[in-house]
């Protein structure tokens, strides 16, 4: 095969002809069109390769996240349940410790109740002097009251009258604060004067306070700080202290006992101090544990129920340090206005 082309001639009206052998062409055009066809071929099985590389990394990629999503639920699952049991465990705990406080309150409120009962039974023969003074007198005075009508002297019968309703209001006033105190208290508190309380803790044992002949000093001045408090348990408190200091005064010469109020910032401190023997370091340090005590006659838990009754009430009840003369006490409360 040969390849046939017209040549422009110098010479005018020839024509030239050239005539060339087509195989080198040919074969050149069937390398270039082989070679166009191997890339092509390499191009579409490169592609193929990353595509199937690409479907094979996105399934793979696919599965695993399947994978970790299964094991995920999984742990999700188990970890769900894992906490609902701990929550019903805990429920179940603090439904028990729940109780176990109730138990313990009312445990608490019955030892209060108890003491209180004691204290009545201790003061019971002076209660009883001092109610025994009143009847003998209203006697006397009805004995000549009626005299006195017999003989028609109408204005002394009408005085010895009025002095019987004056005794047997005493007499009502005595046995009025003995049924406050010996009730159980309400769990509210209420705003109350402290004065009050420490009269009825003093009226409560007048009589031994009379028999014993201690002294009693009461906070100088009118002014009565009002603190946030039941007045059973304040006056619960001070009894105890009272007595502890009746009882370390006993045969002691010149005994006296001084009750002290101060008001410091938003407090109100009220002390009970006697001029006894004092504590030794021993005793004070077991002062507020339970069954100790230093009394030939007595458990042990009087001090120990005023601490948590002050507690309860958003106070202390503390031993204040000694100067070498009898024992001071601190009830501190919080005032209001």
């Amino acid at each position: 095969v040969e390849v046939v082309q017209d040549l422009p001639a110098a010479v005018p009206g020839w024509r030239l002809w050239l005539l060339t052998p087509a195989d080198a062409a040919l074969s050149s055009a069937a390398n270039t069109a082989r070679l166009t066809t191997l890339l092509g071929l390499l191009l579409m099985g490169l592609l193929a390769f990353v595509l199937t590389r690409r479907q094979r990394a996105r399934r793979l990629r696919q599965e695993a996240l399947a994978r970790m999503n299964a094991e995920l639920e999984s742990r999700v699952s188990t970890r769900t349940a894992e906490l609902t049991r701990s929550n019903t465990a805990l429920a179940g705990e603090i439904a028990e410790r729940e109780n176990a406080e109730a138990k313990v309150r009312r445990l608490r409120d019955d030892l209060a109740q108890a003491n209180r009962l004691s204290i009545l039974g201790q003061i019971a023969a002076g209660v009883a002097h001092e109610i025994n003074q009143p009847v003998a007198a209203i006697r006397t005075y009805a004995e000549n009251a009626g005299r006195f009508l017999e003989t028609g002297k109408t204005e002394p019968a009408s005085g010895n009258l009025t002095s019987i309703v004056s005794m047997t209001e005493r007499i009502g006033a005595i046995t009025g604060t003995l049924r406050t105190f010996a009730r159980r208290p309400g769990v509210a508190a209420s705003p109350l004067p402290v004065r009050e309380a420490i009269d009825g803790a003093l009226s409560l044992l007048s009589g031994r306070i009379r028999d014993s002949g201690v002294t009693i000093v009461k906070p100088r001045g009118n002014a009565s700080p009002v603190v946030m408090a039941s007045r059973i348990r304040l006056e619960q408190i001070l009894v105890n202290l009272l007595q502890n200091a009746l009882d370390a005064m006993k045969d002691q010469p010149d005994p006296r006992i001084e009750i002290q109020l101060a008001e410091h910032d938003d407090r109100v401190l009220i002390s009970v101090r006697d001029n006894g023997p004092g504590l030794g370091p021993e005793a004070a340090g077991n002062l507020f544990m339970p069954f100790q005590t230093t009394k030939e006659k007595g458990l042990g838990l009087g001090l120990v129920i005023s601490q948590e009754i002050a507690q309860e009430l958003g106070g202390t009840l503390r031993l204040d340090p000694g100067n070498g003369i009898g024992a001071s006490f601190t009830i501190d409360l919080r005032r209001i206005e």
